[in-house]
């Protein structure tokens, strides 16, 4: 896979439609400054999906389309194609060539395209992910990326580890799934917070549903039973209504009966009874009141047995409600010291958290202080392994000090001993002569010999002062304490020291690892310990949310109590209202019972004194007197009789009437609609009332009737229902969305990590190589957090200390760079890379380091390089050449270069250039 052309048309400053054609190997782009070189690389990154306009050198979008000069107009669109060879298959496409396009409007529309079928922008970048290949991938190099990869900041250099490792398509799904994690749970925190809302409704309004219809179905079963009580009271009126008819009937037919005879005798004692006639109608009249005062007594008796019986239902209607306030009195106070328990618990579990809390932050503070610690025992080390490395140096000094002392020494004595003209030859010589000296000595001795003696003793002397001469004295010189041996006695006594600092230093290494060792394992047990304190702290916030819910469910139970407690004691004052009502209609019953009662006995007794009156001027006539009286009195009881039935009947009719009214009073509807059920045979009547009353009461504890709930409940029914499997759907996609996080992140760190891990080797060896020494690392700043992690570049070039990029120069620094760079080539390389202009800051011995990787590398990747440099020029195979001949307007003139057995530069086009002024 390599670049095989580019064609720029109305792009920046290349108005007529330029192609340039690419070919394999190392490519140079050159031309003058503003000659618009840099606008292809930014036609490169354009096409590959570029949006930022200062990446691109523009203050908008549109100015990248041309925009005219003195002689000619500005343009409308800006087109960039990019044709690729994809013969080895690196893009996911089967065509052997690939070719990208991007055009821009003037008016702002944009169309991308990929093998001339329009695609979208995230589809030209989603065609080079992981490949090296980007609008910000390492397989474009600018001197600003370099800045980048130079920057304090050790986050920005993480692009190349992601591209290299092969992540960016993980980490694009990994951002995706987490947007989508987030939107997800903002949607089940919504979700949750209305579904809570409409939970609390559904319960309320589902117990509301249920208590209606329990309600209904006792209110339907009371109207079925009050009905056929209705209906029972008012088959038995009737029947009594008929019987009393009937009564009736046959009491006015016996009353005329008795007339008629009255009516006889009265005709044969007329004459006799004109006297008494007016007191025997008054008698009769005073008969006929005080029967009538006896049917209203037994009507009031009546009327006191219904009032009876209200009173007594309203009286136990009172004791019914009273007890039920008692009873919801007694809870409200057994849920007053419910709550008095839970605010108590609720008042522990907070100091309980309090406590946790205090811990939790000595523990921090502990593992804060102990990280610091074991931090500046890190440091500690660190000064201390840099300190050997100062003493090594000092060693290493001392050691080339003391091999100069060596060379020094034998200088000398090559000096001293030529000077002091001493011969081995000599020495033998002159030591053989007092040797020789000597055996004469001995000899004259052993032979007493003593007259030669003197001579002998004298001639030894000679031959050993002779021989004295023939030893350098010049080594006195170098054994003195200030003399060359004294100087290397000098060093090595500091070497020692040196070696023994070293040795401690080392020791007090030891000592501090071992120390850290112990802090980490402080460390561990700490983290463990918060870890602890966190859960627990956590199921303590919780069990405080769940007291929380409880005191709050307490407190709307306290509510909802003390209102029904309100609702009994107004039933209870209701219904003592009321049987006090009915006590008083009671009494005024009994008074006027009583009335009537003693204006009975005040008829009673006027009938007595008629009736005596009538007796004493009757004597005469006893019998017929008598008969008459007899059928008097029958007349009377006849009448009373008559009237009672009457009486009785229009009585029984208006109760059957006010059955009817009261039923409509009651019910909505009328009884009449069930009169052709009186025929039938009805349940007993007290049975009846006594199931009547257990209904009764049944609603009674029922409480407040929420006659809409059926109605709010399927409403809330259907929002909870939706709801509810919102919510599951949503957990779903949580759970989903969460797994594939761990494994895109897992499987991103594992790839991240081997990645690093190459490339930091790698690194290593190209560093040593295009410095020519040194050496350098790559570290992980946070080993925790591989994903997020800043990574630190520690280089040491020949003749400095390993440490951070900052005390380096500018040449360095940009070479650490590209040695970076190549390092990533040879662990994921890239099948094309465009430089530009990163070996400006580079020196010449810099250089031929730089281009002997380069052309090691062109040989598998495609390297087009816009430069200045003369020797990066001579390395490349192919020139591409940038001139603006007309002011505004650039064009491209590409040739290439063979190279001959002499060395001598043949260029294939015949082009005129001055290569001394173009780079």
């Amino acid at each position: 896979m390599f670049l095989k052309s580019l064609e720029l048309y109305g792009f920046k400053s290349f108005a007529d439609k330029t192609r340039l054609e690419f070919a394999d190997g190392t490519t140079s782009l050159l031309g003058p400054n503003g000659c618009g070189k840099s606008n292809i690389v930014d036609a490169i990154k354009w096409v590959l999906g570029e949006q930022s306009t200062r990446t691109l050198r523009a203050g908008k979008m549109e100015d990248v389309i041309f925009n005219g000069t003195e002689k000619r107009k500005a343009m409308n669109v800006a087109e960039v194609t990019l044709v690729i060879n994809n013969e080895d298959q690196v893009l996911p496409s089967e065509r052997t060539e690939v070719e990208i396009k991007r055009r821009l409007f003037r008016s702002g529309e944009s169309e991308f395209f990929i093998n001339r079928e329009q695609v979208r922008l995230r589809d030209i970048r989603e065609l080079f992910f992981d490949t090296g290949v980007g609008k910000s991938a390492y397989s474009i190099l600018e001197q600003g990326k370099i800045d980048q990869i130079l920057s304090h900041k050790p986050e920005d250099r993480r692009y190349i580890f992601e591209e290299a490792a092969g992540i960016t398509r993980y980490k694009l799904r990994s951002l995706e799934a987490q947007r989508k994690l987030e939107r997800t749970e903002e949607n089940i925190e919504q979700v949750e917070t209305l579904l809570k809302e409409i939970k609390r409704q559904y319960d309320s309004r589902k117990t509301q549903v249920n208590k209606l219809l329990r309600y209904r179905e006792y209110e339907k079963e009371m109207a079925v039973i009050e009905v056929d009580v209705q209906l029972s009271a008012i088959k038995n009126l009737q029947l009594l209504e008929k019987q009393r008819e009937e009564e009736l009937t046959e009491a006015k037919t016996s009353y005329d009966k008795i007339l008629q005879e009255i009516a006889t005798i009265d005709q044969q004692l007329k004459d006799e009874q004109s006297g008494i006639s007016e007191y025997l109608e008054k008698r009769m009249t005073l008969q006929s009141q005080i029967y009538s005062f006896d049917e209203q007594i037994r009507g009031k008796e009546d009327q006191l047995v219904l009032l009876n019986q209200r009173y007594t239902d309203f009286k136990e209607k009172k004791e019914e409600s009273e007890r039920r306030a008692r009873q919801i009195l007694a809870k409200i106070e057994r849920d007053k010291e419910q709550l008095n328990q839970y605010l108590h618990a609720l008042k522990e579990l907070e100091e309980k958290i309090e406590t946790i809390t205090e811990s939790l932050a000595n523990y921090q503070t502990q593992s804060e202080k102990t990280i610091h610690t074991i931090s500046t025992q890190e440091n500690e080390i660190n000064e201390k392994e840099e300190k050997i490395l100062e003493e090594e140096k000092k060693q290493h000094s001392l050691a080339q000090e003391l091999q100069n002392i060596a060379d020094e020494m034998a200088k000398e004595l090559d000096f001293h001993l030529s000077e002091s003209g001493y011969s081995t030859a000599v020495r033998e010589e002159a030591e053989q002569k007092v040797v020789a000296a000597i055996k004469t000595l001995k000899v004259k001795i052993d032979n007493k010999d003593f007259n030669n003696l003197t001579t002998a003793v004298e001639n030894l002397e000679t031959q050993f002062t002779a021989y004295g001469k023939t030893i350098p004295t010049f080594i006195d010189q170098l054994i003195a304490p200030e003399g060359i041996i004294g100087r290397k006695h000098q060093i090595d006594h500091k070497l020692e020291k040196n070696r023994e600092a070293i040795s401690n230093l080392r020791t007090s290494i030891f000592m501090l690892r071992e120390n850290n060792k112990e802090l980490n394992v402080l460390l561990d047990n700490l983290r463990d310990k918060l870890t602890t304190h966190k859960v627990s702290l956590g199921e303590s916030s919780a069990n405080k949310e769940s007291l929380l819910r409880l005191i709050e469910n307490l407190q709307k139970e306290d509510k909802e109590q003390n209102k029904f407690y309100n609702d009994a004691v107004n039933e209870a004052q209701l219904a003592h209202l009321r049987y006090r009502q009915i006590k008083g209609q009671i009494d005024e019953a009994i008074e006027e019972q009583q009335r009537i009662k003693n204006k009975k006995e005040e008829f009673e007794i006027s009938l007595e004194q008629l009736i005596s009156l009538i007796e004493n001027e009757n004597e005469k006539l006893k019998s017929k007197r008598e008969n008459l009286n007899e059928l008097y009195q029958k007349q009377s009881e006849v009448r009373s009789t008559v009237d009672k039935f009457t009486f009785h009947i229009e009585s029984i009719k208006g109760q059957i009437e006010q059955i009817y009214i009261t039923f409509f009073e009651s019910w909505g509807k009328s009884l009449k609609e069930h009169e052709n059920r009186l025929d039938d045979e009805l349940e007993d009547v007290v049975e009846l009332r006594e199931r009547l009353s257990q209904l009764k009461k049944q609603i009674q504890s029922l409480g407040y009737i929420n006659h809409m709930a059926e109605e709010e409940y399927n409403e809330i029914k259907e929002r909870h229902d939706f709801l509810a499997q919102q919510m599951g759907d949503l957990e779903k996609a949580k759970n989903d969305l969460t797994t594939v996080i761990v494994e895109i992140r897992k499987r991103s760190e594992e790839l991240f990590i081997d990645s690093f891990n190459k490339i930091r080797i790698s690194f290593q060896e190209m560093f040593h190589r295009m410095f020519g020494g040194g050496r350098a690392d790559l570290r992980l700043l946070d080993t925790e957090n591989i994903l997020e992690s800043g990574i630190d570049i520690l280089a040491q070039p020949p003749g400095k200390k390993l440490d951070r990029l900052a005390p380096l120069s500018g040449g360095e620094k940009s070479l650490t760079a590209v040695a970076l760079l190549f390092a990533t080539y040879k662990v994921k390389p890239s099948p094309f890379c465009i430089l530009d202009e990163i070996d400006a800051s580079l020196d010449d011995r810099n250089i031929g380091y730089f281009l002997t990787v380069l052309e090691e590398f062109s040989s598998t990747s495609q390297f087009i390089i816009i430069t200045h440099n003369k020797h990066t020029v001579m390395g490349s195979k192919t020139l591409l050449g940038v001139t603006m001949q007309e002011k505004g307007v650039s064009k491209a003139i590409s040739y290439k270069m063979g190279w001959q057995a002499d060395k001598d530069v043949i260029y294939e086009d015949k082009v005129d250039i001055d290569l001394d002024n173009t780079v």
